[in-house]
């Protein structure tokens, strides 16, 4: 068996990153609107990510720590371009103007998309 099957990767664990980021890019949103409700759910969720991703980087072998920082660039890469396409999307194509929450929040989940597409290709080569 490979190291990333046998113990906890370094992209499994920039996946986990990306979901926490994309939690608390929707954050905004939620509270903007006034759900109150969501925005605690939220928040829940982000604290519960924090402590799943503490415990998954202490697990990790040193090897696999040594490659998050690429796979941590390559999730901030994927970020700006899904950002930038969400922006270009509502302010540029769509008919109806967007918020900056609402296209934080897409660019954010456009962009761990990406991340997490590709890194998964990267995995089967």
């Amino acid at each position: 068996m490979s190291d990333t099957t046998t113990s906890p990767s370094a992209a499994r664990l920039s996946v986990m990153v990306g979901l926490l980021l994309v939690t608390l890019c929707s954050w905004p949103r939620y509270q903007l609107g006034g759900y109150d409700t969501h925005s605690g759910l939220l928040v829940m969720v982000a604290v519960a990510l924090a402590v799943v991703i503490i415990a998954y980087w202490r697990r990790m072998t040193e090897k696999q720590r040594r490659l998050l920082p690429i796979r941590l660039k390559w999730l901030a890469m994927s970020f700006v371009v899904g950002g930038v396409v969400m922006a270009t999307w509502h302010y540029g194509i769509a008919s109806t103007l967007a918020g900056w929450s609402t296209v934080l929040s897409h660019g954010a989940t456009a962009g761990l998309l990406l991340h997490a597409i590709s890194t998964g290709w990267r995995a089967r080569r």
